[in-house]
């Protein structure tokens, strides 16, 4: 799927891995990556989608992931001055 900047291709996979468990995630291509010219045409023809939510936005939810993003960049700038 092309993504919606015009350029990042995205292609999915997953399978079952031998211990039994199943896996799913994403690759995500972009120009210079081996197979993206290869990608490019077939991901043109099939361009990623993406509806708007219509579920409800809670202030408390927003408010407790903006101080869940607050504390991560805390930790981050910690420890790149170590």
């Amino acid at each position: 799927m092309l993504d919606a900047d015009g350029v990042t291709i995205w292609q999915r996979y997953g399978g079952k891995a031998p211990e039994g468990f199943f896996y799913d995630g994403w690759h995500k291509f972009v120009p210079g990556d081996a197979r993206y010219d290869e990608l490019l045409p077939a991901a043109r023809q099939l361009p990623l989608v993406v509806a708007e939510s219509t579920a409800p936005v809670y202030p408390e939810t927003l408010a407790m992931l903006d101080e869940m993003q607050r504390k991560t960049r805390e930790w981050q700038a910690e420890h790149e001055q170590s």
